[in-house]
């Protein structure tokens, strides 16, 4: 994975468009801490207007087109204002419902179908009103205690209007938003609620300790035997007291009646989603909310962590790659990464506050983050700072990381080997090879410098596909676009397949593709992040110049030194490469006179090979006329002869009866001539001849019958005539 980084950051074109003019310069001039207030889906882009609290949208691929000029940005106006500071945004995916979160509230707007020509909400108006939702606003906004951490849209929900929220007292919270109306469905334990405040702040006692859940994400589903022990856990409905509809999914008001348990076959199944929950002392906890059932999940941990020092650490953020296995990223605050895979446990683990677990995490790998631009050699203070991680849906060993000194991309290099680890025999591929080679972290945007206490904080990091690129929104109103080029989309070279017993030193180099080997060669170990420092008086000329030594310093032991190695590789492989192509053209050349002397062979045996063919057909002749001899001279005659002798026998008796028959036939035809003659001339004899006197009277009636019909004939025509009659 490279980044298009140009000469100029504005990879999308999108800096002077009227939506980030706007945005810019709604922002307020003191935010010291990283945000996530953009969101792009399905080509929108959302961003949040500070200055009139409305949300403002784009259609990217619309503004971006040969009609951009024609296309303008819309303000998503709620009915009712949010009372607390916008921190992020959310969306659900079908883009139906869309979230304005704080830390003291949160703000659900319902999103109106959008319409042609360019795709915006509410036939193109300038200005378009939403129905709000507040969830729990007097709770957020009037209890001290009680923070929001974290929100977001449960995967598993039908009609994607179910939003799970994280608060500070170990509550997760889930709603859902039908018909109009906010409802809350369920309340879920993380841990031990927090009973007293830091004075003049809203941080527990209990945070100190780290036993705060601080985010979570959900993981892939998993489809799950019900078990009968739940059948068990499902809470009857008392009265005056809410519960939960399993077919309608809603929140309803019963009667003061009993209401009987859903039925559930032994052999159904369900699909859950399984909800990690991170506490800042690195602890994992999990539960599986089921929205189709009514029974109340269990929270389940804290996941062993394999393979990791349990330190003074403070994680603050957690993401759930899609990846199988599944692994888990979490992100501390001083720009540590930790990378685990989620393991099914054998030997199930057992803590006193919560239940028994069969899962545990084995880290394998930790990346530390470069939080700041290092411009001078001593290294001082350790900068800490809330990180925000964020998924890519289009690659699964992929993800982002924002923070207050820029934001970072981190790829995983062993999801292909886990793929190929699964999918073949064990004896193919060993574990150790796994986890050989190490993720990369790449820093893309500088907002700070080590030595400066100043910086200029994410607020707003979106992804786009179309073509992929992210687009990375600052706290001083910059805004950066940075195209993404996938590696995966290169051509790639086909693997040589080599024989099992080759031993060779040549030809085991020769299995590595050579491009990847190159790449391995050019990979870098740290980068030259495009720099977006805050506008302020510590930016002298020996900072600057420290900069420009630190960047001449990286391109000399990062770019020179590596591009300087992969060149003499390809030296070599060239050398390689001709010796190996005289040594086969060689062998085409011993090839090409093997081939002449086959020939030669082949002609010599094909002439043989007519001679004893000829050979063959002449004995053929001999042995016949020798048979034939043989039964000539024999005196008595064979079984074959005797038998064509009685059929002949046959034959000729059958001939002299059938003989006998025809000549009785011919026979009878004589006579029966003989009679048709007689019988004829007896017929003459019997027809009389008529007088001349019987022929003259014939003849006389004839005429007047004729005569009669003229004159009728006459008649008819002239009755026709009088009758007008065709």
């Amino acid at each position: 994975m490279n980044f298009l980084k140009m000469n100029s950051t504005d990879y999308l074109r999108l800096k002077e468009h009227k939506i980030f003019k706007e945005t810019c310069e709604s922002l307020p001039k003191n935010i010291t801490k990283t945000l996530d207030l953009l969101v792009v889906h399905d080509n929108i882009l959302f961003s949040w207007d500070f200055q009139i609290n409305c949300v403002l949208s784009l259609n990217l691929k619309a503004a971006r087109s040969k009609e951009g000029d024609n296309v303008i940005h819309q303000k998503l106006l709620p009915l009712h204002p949010p009372l607390f500071s916008a921190e992020f945004l959310i969306i659900n995916d079908i883009g139906t419902l869309l979230a304005v979160a704080g830390s003291s509230g949160i703000l659900v707007l319902e999103l109106l179908p959008r319409c042609p020509p360019y795709g915006a909400f509410d036939n193109n108006k300038e200005v378009v009103y939403c129905t709000t939702h507040s969830l729990d606003e007097r709770l957020l906004s009037c209890n001290e205690m009680i923070e929001l951490r974290q929100a977001k849209f449960h995967p598993g929900s039908i009609n994607h209007n179910h939003i799970l929220v994280l608060t500070s007292d170990n509550m997760l919270r889930l709603y859902q938003i039908k018909n109009g109306e906010a409802l809350k469905v369920a309340v879920y334990t993380v841990g031990e609620k927090p009973t007293s405040l830091f004075p003049g702040s809203k941080t527990p006692f209990l945070d100190l300790y780290g036993e705060v859940a601080v985010d979570f994400d959900f993981g892939q589903p998993q489809i799950i035997d019900i078990p009968e022990q739940n059948e068990k856990s499902l809470k009857h409905p008392k009265v005056e007291e809410k519960y939960i509809n399993a077919e309608t999914q809603t929140i309803e008001r019963i009667v003061p009646k009993t209401i009987e348990k859903p039925k559930i076959e032994k052999d159904e199944y369900n699909l859950v989603w399984p909800v990690f929950i991170l506490h800042s002392n690195m602890n994992i906890y999990y539960m599986e909310i089921d929205l189709q059932r009514q029974w109340k999940p269990v929270l389940q941990g804290p996941l062993p962590l394999i393979s990791f020092e349990n330190e003074q650490v403070e994680a603050c953020s957690l993401i759930c790659l899609n990846t199988q296995p599944q692994i888990i990223c979490i992100a501390i605050s001083d720009g540590t990464l930790c990378h685990s895979i989620l393991l099914d446990d054998t030997n199930e683990f057992q803590n006193n506050i919560t239940q028994k677990t069969s899962k545990q995490l084995l880290a394998f790998e930790s990346i530390e983050l470069e939080l700041g631009l290092t411009i001078s050699e001593c290294i001082g203070n350790k900068f800490k700072c809330p990180i925000i991680l964020k998924k890519d849906e289009s690659k699964s060993d992929r993800y982002y990381a924002t923070h207050n000194a820029g934001a970072h991309s981190v790829t995983l290099s062993c999801i292909n080997d886990l793929n190929a680890f699964l999918n073949v025999p064990e004896d193919l591929i060993s574990i150790d090879d796994i986890f050989l080679n190490s993720s990369k972290a790449e820093y893309l945007v500088c907002t700070k410098t080590a030595t400066s206490e100043n910086s200029n904080p994410v607020i707003g990091f979106a992804l786009y596909y179309e073509p992929p690129s992210i687009i990375i929104l600052l706290s001083d109103g910059s805004v950066v676009t940075l195209g993404v080029l996938l590696g995966s989309s290169l051509p790639n070279v086909e693997d040589i397949i080599l024989e099992e017993d080759v031993t060779s030193p040549l030809k085991k180099m020769l299995q590595e593709p050579f491009e990847k080997y190159i790449e391995n060669i050019l990979k870098k170990t740290s980068t030259q992040p495009i720099l977006k420092l805050p506008n302020v008086n510590e930016n002298n000329q020996e900072n600057c110049y420290e900069l420009l030594q630190r960047t001449a310093q990286v391109f000399r032991d990062e770019y020179f030194k590596n591009h300087i190695k992969a060149k003499e590789e390809l030296e070599k492989r060239i050398q390689t490469l001709n010796m190996m192509k005289r040594n086969q053209l060689k062998e085409i050349e011993h090839i090409r006179k093997e081939r002449d002397v086959l020939r030669e062979k082949a002609s010599n045996l094909a002439e043989k090979y007519e001679d004893i063919q000829d050979k063959q057909d002449e004995l053929l002749k001999r042995s016949e006329n020798l048979l034939m001899l043989v039964s000539r001279k024999k005196s008595s005659p064979s079984e074959a002869e005797q038998a064509f002798v009685k059929e002949l026998e046959n034959y000729g008796e059958k001939i002299g009866l059938y003989g006998d028959k025809i000549d009785r036939i011919k026979n009878k035809m004589k006579y029966q001539q003989i009679q048709m003659e007689n019988w004829k001339l007896q017929e003459i004899k019997k027809i009389s001849t008529i007088n001349e006197t019987h022929t003259n009277t014939i003849k006389t009636n004839l005429q007047e019958t004729t005569q009669k019909i003229t004159e009728m004939i006459k008649q008819i025509n002239s009755f026709k005539k009088h009758l007008d009659l065709k």
